[in-house]
């Protein structure tokens, strides 16, 4: 009789994981990716990324950690933890933007504001990539200047900061 259940259950599981990947679009993960940087949950962020983006996470933050120790009165390039936003400041509203389609990946807008401030918001965009079945953030493209003609990103961001 168990075995029975257990076979049920198995047969429905299918039809279950299928919902819940059909509910993993680029907006849910855009709002998720919104929801948790407004908690400021590191964790929850690091779930919505590839495996390549943390480890390229971690490299940088155990190099941060190699300088914050051989200098402690200075501030490491990381000082102020793993730039996800083009700007350091925490906007109290993170809200989603346009999606576009690129080979290979999506792109959507991710838009902070600070509703108070006329004129102070800026957009990023995330760019999410099929990894196991799911939709992750393999990067952020952060917002440039009009004349700014290099694209500057988390990931360049995170290869570049040690150069100085």
């Amino acid at each position: 009789m168990n075995l029975r259940v257990v076979g049920f259950v198995l047969c429905l599981l299918p039809c279950f994981a299928g919902h819940a990947l059909a509910a993993d679009t680029p907006r849910a993960v855009a709002e998720k990716f919104c929801a948790t940087r407004l908690k400021g949950d590191e964790a929850a962020v690091r779930s919505l990324l590839t495996p390549s983006l943390i480890k390229s996470i971690e490299e940088a933050e155990a190099r941060n950690d190699i300088i914050a120790k051989a200098s402690p009165d200075e501030k490491p390039p990381f000082g102020d933890g793993i730039p996800y936003q083009s700007f350091p400041d925490a906007a109290p509203v993170c809200e989603v933007g346009d999606e576009k389609q690129v080979p290979g990946r999506t792109e959507i807008e991710v838009r902070y504001m600070f509703p108070d401030t006329e004129g102070a918001a800026w957009t990023d965009k995330l760019v999410l990539i099929a990894s196991d079945d799911r939709l992750l953030i393999d990067n952020v493209v952060f917002e440039t200047s009009v004349n700014d003609t290099d694209e500057i990103s988390l990931r360049s961001v995170l290869f570049n900061a040690f150069d100085q």
